[in-house]
């Protein structure tokens, strides 16, 4: 299988950047795998392969894509399949009337790499040295009062970026810029990863998506349009519990770590800010209590791994 990666347009050093797909490359064209969010617009590159039997796109950022407008469909129309994160946009797509395409669009969890989390196989609650853990970019208020309710424990809150961010929440960063590794074994010393699944939307993103063909069959879509959010799920999930990190997540309109996880046996969820702090005071005083949860999690993110992803895709 013939990989081609082009690395434009991914978050800093964020987790698909250690894929490391090119370690599966081999001058075999009969499938053709594209990795990396500007391939679909490396013209160039597409022409070159398109006499290829399948040609196949791992797209990490849907529903990322869809709030773009239809545009972005077009240009993955090229591919005969597409592997997406997001299940409710796959949907969307597979079953609009007179696709343009034959492209099938197949729901995965967010993948990890195996090789660099191995090591937190081997995490025990003794490693343990902080209460709670939140990594990214601050995106709507609603990050700001997790940020409050973090701060009143021993948390870590690591960001890349400054952007959106007021005075206070700049005051409440513990780690600034840290490389994935580095982001990773903070996570695996922490107790709790909390976070959202959602993208927030603006009157542009919404007037895009009613663009979209059959986007009416998005789940909830009412609520998108009512709230302006969607679904979208998050590696910090994959990466909690590939680090051994009790995942605590809010419950939402769609709740899409479901399509994946089990809740009370893989993670755990929250609903108010005031529920959120209750949550953390227990699970920190007592982490021998959901330690199995813990474990739970560890065993069972295990089958996303790109190894598996590769595997099926052969």
């Amino acid at each position: 299988m013939k990989v081609l990666y082009n690395k434009g347009g991914e978050y800093g050093d964020c987790i698909v950047k250690h894929f490391d797909l090119m370690d599966y490359n081999n001058d075999e064209t009969d499938k053709v795998l594209f990795w990396g969010w500007n391939s679909i617009d490396a013209d160039d590159v597409k022409d070159q392969y398109e006499s290829a039997n399948k040609k196949i796109f791992i797209n990490t950022v849907q529903p990322c894509d869809v709030i773009n407008g239809p545009i972005e469909m077009l240009k993955q129309s090229y591919f005969d399949e597409v592997f997406t994160i997001c299940p409710y946009t796959a949907h969307v797509l597979n079953t609009t009337p007179n696709k343009i395409s034959d492209t099938i669009y197949t729901p995965i969890c967010f993948p990890f790499r195996e090789k660099h989390f191995n090591k937190y196989k081997n995490i025990t609650i003794a490693d343990k040295e902080k209460d709670v853990i939140y990594y990214g970019n601050l995106h709507h208020s609603l990050y700001y009062d997790l940020i409050r309710s973090m701060s009143k424990f021993n948390y870590a809150f690591s960001t890349i970026s400054h952007h959106n961010q007021t005075e206070e929440m700049v005051k409440l960063v513990t780690h600034f810029n840290l490389s994935s590794q580095e982001k990773w074994d903070l996570l695996s010393k922490s107790k709790i990863s909390v976070g959202f699944n959602l993208l927030f939307l603006n009157s542009n993103h919404i007037s895009n998506l009613k663009m979209v063909s059959n986007i009416e069959a998005f789940k909830n879509i009412d609520i998108t349009y009512e709230k302006h959010i969607l679904p979208q799920m998050k590696t910090r999930m994959v990466e909690a519990a590939a680090c051994k990190t009790l995942m605590l997540m809010y419950k939402d309109d769609w709740n899409v770590i479901e399509e994946w996880f089990e809740p009370n046996k893989h993670f755990l969820y929250w609903e108010s800010f005031e529920e959120l702090e209750f949550l953390i005071k227990d699970i920190s005083d007592n982490y021998e209590k959901y330690w199995h949860i813990v474990e739970a999690a560890n065993e069972h993110v295990q089958q996303y791994s790109i190894e598996n992803l590769i595997n099926k895709i052969k």
